[in-house]
């Protein structure tokens, strides 16, 4: 690969370009992160619980999903929430019921996706037992991107 000198235009280096052993500097990439959550394999809880702190400058939550191992029989639910700092940024929670197949996890609607540095991600369940029951196993995953 030929040297290159002076300003390179935007959007014309492409990963192709760059060398296998170029060790790139951390500070240099945007960083992508899965976020897991998940509960014993037994009967789903209500709880809040953090998976992410954003440590870069600024960032997006790309994707969230949740399923669980197995699922609910009846009436019984249990909702999945992603929050930032308190606050949902779905369009409507994940509600995993008798509808739902094991293993197979649900897609959410993202409201809100920009992150800032400080900005803090959880994951809230609701279960409600109803006459049925509940899932076991519940599980969530956020896909974030940061830039450092």
């Amino acid at each position: 690969m030929a040297e290159v000198y002076g300003n390179i235009a935007p959007g014309t280096v492409v990963d192709s370009h760059i060398a296998a052993g170029a060790n790139l500097a951390a500070s240099k990439l945007q960083h992508q992160y899965a976020k897991t959550f998940g509960q014993p394999l037994t009967a789903a809880t209500s709880e809040t619980r953090v998976i992410h702190v954003c440590k870069g400058a600024v960032g997006e939550v790309v994707a969230f999903k949740a399923g669980s191992i197995g699922v609910a029989a009846g009436n019984a639910t249990v909702t999945v929430d992603l929050k930032k700092n308190g606050a949902s940024i779905l369009t409507a929670v994940i509600t995993l019921d008798n509808a739902n197949t094991t293993y197979i996890a649900e897609d959410a609607a993202l409201s809100f996706t920009a992150l800032a540095a400080g900005d803090v991600l959880s994951v809230t369940t609701v279960a409600t037992i109803g006459t049925g029951t509940l899932p076991t196993g519940v599980f969530a995953e956020a896909v974030l991107r940061e830039n450092p």
